[in-house]
């Protein structure tokens, strides 16, 4: 796969098969990539109800996605804060928080989009946790994994920019063929969420009355 450069991304945005915005200057645009900035919402990851995470928790999701007890569950593993602009949130060391993107994504079926941190931050200890891949065909905000692998609290504030997606063409002629009936989970997303580690595992995962 080759990525994209600057003035091909450009030429992508302008055609609009390729959607990223908002945009707010031109300092985004990098020689390969787009700086994503943090949006307004934080779920930070914390020990609730649950001792551990278990793979067996979200079968009921694939199964009967509106159980109430299912649904408490999943809300009880994030703590959710709202971030007004000009305010921040301290990511303390050891903590993994999920964030939007500021900007709403729509990637073309020949594009797969890569997100990682910037460099900048990334020397100052913040980590995407995962590097994010960003399915062809995939339209929503981006959700940040931030994690805080310093050793000092971190203060982040929505509207900076954390973190940046490159984009590479697939070699496939068919590509929007290939990705039928391969949405995301996360496909158009407004906010943040957890996922369903269960999902298309089922099999593997013993089935018992007490978790």
């Amino acid at each position: 796969m080759a990525a994209l450069s600057r003035s091909a991304i450009i030429s992508r945005l302008r055609s609009g098969d390729l959607n990223v915005s908002p945009i707010l200057s031109d300092k985004q645009l990098g020689p390969t990539s787009i700086d994503l900035r943090m949006g307004t919402v934080v779920l930070l990851a914390r020990a609730g109800a649950q001792s551990h995470v278990d793979p067996y928790g979200y079968l009921k999701e694939s199964t009967a996605p509106s159980d109430h007890d299912t649904i408490r569950d999943k809300k009880q593993k994030h703590e959710r804060f709202d971030v007004p602009f000009l305010k921040s949130f301290l990511l303390h060391p050891g903590t993994l928080a999920l964030v939007p993107t500021l900007e709403w994504v729509k990637i073309p079926y020949d594009l797969q989009g890569v997100v990682t941190a910037r460099s900048s931050w990334a020397r100052e200890g913040l980590s995407i946790a995962t590097a994010t891949i960003v399915n062809p065909g995939y339209t929503g905000i981006v959700t940040l994994e931030l994690a805080n692998l310093g050793d000092v609290p971190m203060r982040i504030y929505p509207g900076l920019r954390l973190a940046q997606i490159a984009f590479y063409e697939l070699s496939a002629t068919n590509a929007e063929q290939d990705q039928i009936g391969l949405k995301s989970q996360f496909d158009m997303s407004f906010e943040p969420s957890g996922g369903n580690i269960a999902k298309g595992d089922d099999a593997f995962i013993p089935k018992r009355k007490n978790p």
